[in-house]
């Protein structure tokens, strides 16, 4: 098992583990004893073990749960003396970091950038503004922001890029579309109409340009202005959302949706968090940066 684990998850379960009460967890954690119950559920379901013995309102460690106990422990220990040396390093920096970002990026990339970066600068405000990839990346050509969480445009001359990691676009569509019982064929996509969250994108562009190259012309469109939106509209088996799987891997994993590889190649993009080039980092960007490539990692192991 090589996915992450929730620090906030082992958390509580060392809590737990001490005091035998989920009532005296949630006192300590200033949660509800709901909420620790949940955070002790997910982390037994992520882990597939059963970690406590349930007794009234007293609970016990199991043979797994003792065995996790001292690693639990030993991260929580790390992960405190690394916030307590930045904070040394930097004497608890204050200031702001402006980050630019697509919509995608603000939804499944920053919340758990966001989570750990605040955890180890709590007096940092953030602002972070939306748009597509070329918003996103003119607004950090003109120092509007700090730095860009986007896709990789074709000019990176002004930018210094850092990789979070790879995906691949393919045809969303509903069970019922006729294209889940006989997969499409590449002149197949000229009559069919397409749900798209943005034509000023370069999602959308990439699109364009990979038909046009297979001598292909889309000709309809639903644009919607969100990913989700489109997912919602594909799931409805009303046309053909082209998207990446972790975009609905939620409904993939359902079955409400089918994604199917694009007819002649694979048409891939990368994700980068950028800065402008030669502008010297300072621990708070760097650290926001370390923690996007972690995130990628897990997203592109599907891990998120």
């Amino acid at each position: 098992m090589d996915q992450a684990i929730d620090t906030r998850q082992l958390r509580a379960f060392v809590r737990l583990a001490r005091s035998g009460s989920f009532t005296q967890t949630g006192r300590e954690l200033h949660l509800t004893q709901s909420a620790v119950s949940h955070a002790i559920k997910s982390l037994e379901t992520d882990l597939g073990s059963t970690l406590f013995h349930r007794q009234g309102k007293r609970v016990h460690l199991t043979h797994a749960g003792r065995e996790l106990l001292p690693h639990a422990e030993s991260i929580l220990q790390s992960m405190s003396h690394a916030r307590s040396v930045l904070g040394t390093l930097d004497q608890t920096p204050r200031g702001r970091l402006r980050i630019g970002c697509t919509t995608a990026a603000a939804q499944f990339i920053l919340p758990t950038v966001l989570r750990e970066f605040k955890e180890s600068f709590p007096l940092y405000e953030i602002k972070v503004t939306c748009g597509e990839t070329p918003d996103t990346i003119d607004r950090l050509v003109n120092n509007e922001v700090d730095l860009a969480v986007s896709l990789r445009p074709m000019d990176v001359s002004r930018m210094n890029c850092h990789a979070i990691f790879d995906d691949e676009l393919e045809f969303l569509v509903s069970p019922l579309h006729r294209w889940a019982q006989n997969k499409p064929k590449l002149k197949d996509a000229a009559n069919e109409t397409f749900i798209v969250a943005s034509r000023n994108s370069l999602n959308f562009a990439m699109i364009q340009e990979y038909f046009l190259k297979n001598g292909v012309r889309l000709n309809s469109f639903i644009e919607l202005g969100s990913s989700d939106a489109a997912v919602e509209l594909a799931k409805l088996g009303i046309g053909v959302a082209i998207a990446a799987q972790w975009i609905a891997r939620g409904e993939i994993e359902a079955g409400q949706l089918i994604a199917l590889p694009l007819p002649k190649s694979k048409l891939k993009r990368r994700w980068i968090v950028s800065a402008l080039k030669n502008r010297p980092l300072n621990l708070p960007e760097r650290t926001f940066i370390g923690l996007c490539e972690e995130v990628g990692r897990r997203m592109g192991d599907g891990k998120l």
